[in-house]
């Protein structure tokens, strides 16, 4: 995954909600498995494998994140062991096409989840964090981009 990606996923758990972390992790999951399809395509089998590991790594986050006093946990964790048994199956065969049966599973799941994260009102799960807005101005010669953290001073250690 490229480092930009990375930081964008970094703020967006920064700002999450508890439901919206689980869209988040399906998005890492998502981006992985582009970054490895685009390993392979190039020849890289070592960071196919890797993007992949790493794929696996958050499906067994959601997994272990199941709670199951509810019945669809059970549901959804037969969901998540088929897509994982998928993708090893395509790491180990360096078959790509089973990772549009992941893809297109991951997918209907961050949907479902993205309209339950719209409802959530909870707020962050992650307090004192930053808050960041951005603009941008038009110099003599330039774009400046402007941050502007509000909370600033509400950061940091406080005794």
């Amino acid at each position: 995954m490229e480092k930009e990606k990375m930081q964008e996923f970094t703020f967006r758990v920064t700002q999450a909600s508890r439901s919206e972390l689980i869209v988040i992790m399906y998005d890492i999951i998502l981006a992985d498995t582009e970054s490895a399809r685009k390993a392979l395509e190039q020849g890289d089998v070592s960071a196919y494998e890797h993007e992949l590991k790493h794929a696996g790594r958050f499906l067994n986050e959601l997994m272990g994140a199941l709670d199951y006093q509810y019945e669809i946990s059970y549901e959804l964790l037969s969901l998540y062991s088929y897509i994982n048994k998928t993708m090893i199956r395509a790491r180990m065969r360096r078959e790509v096409q089973l990772l549009d049966v992941t893809d297109a599973m991951i997918g209907k799941l961050r949907e479902a989840f993205r309209e339950v994260s719209a409802q959530d009102t909870s707020g962050p799960v992650m307090r004192n964090t930053e808050q960041v807005y951005a603009g941008l101005t038009y110099g003599r010669n330039s774009l400046n981009e402007s941050l502007y953290d509000p909370n600033a001073a509400n950061r940091g250690f406080m005794a």
